[in-house]
């Protein structure tokens, strides 16, 4: 690669990273809300009114409906069941709780001991 080209691209690198910097800095900032975050699945027409339901992660049909009102109603169904309770939250749920019991558990038998 030629020396300028070079040169112009390690400086649009260093340009990127500080701006990644500076976004995050701004979002820690108090009051600032972050933008939302962009949807799960992407409603793509398929031709003669059919419409793919695609997971934007893994790039994947998820399924196929007729006519747009019922493609996107689905996939509103679908990212709300995605963020519905899960195994994983019911994981950190149980945790915490079991965390919060032994402390209390471990407060009366400090204090009873003593008692």
């Amino acid at each position: 690669m030629h020396p300028s080209f070079t040169q112009r691209v390690t400086a649009l690198e260093g340009l990127r990273a500080r701006t990644r910097q500076a976004t995050a800095e701004f979002y820690q900032k108090p009051g600032v809300m972050p933008p939302p975050l962009a949807p799960l699945i992407i409603v793509r027409s398929s031709g003669n009114n059919t419409f793919s339901l695609i997971n934007r992660a893994t790039g994947e049909v998820i399924a196929e409906r007729f006519g747009h009102n019922n493609a996107t109603s689905h996939a509103r169904e679908l990212e709300a069941d995605i963020k519905r309770f899960n195994v994983k939250q019911f994981g950190r749920h149980l945790r915490d709780w079991a965390l919060r019991i032994s402390a209390i558990l471990f407060l009366f038998a400090f204090f009873g001991s003593h008692a």
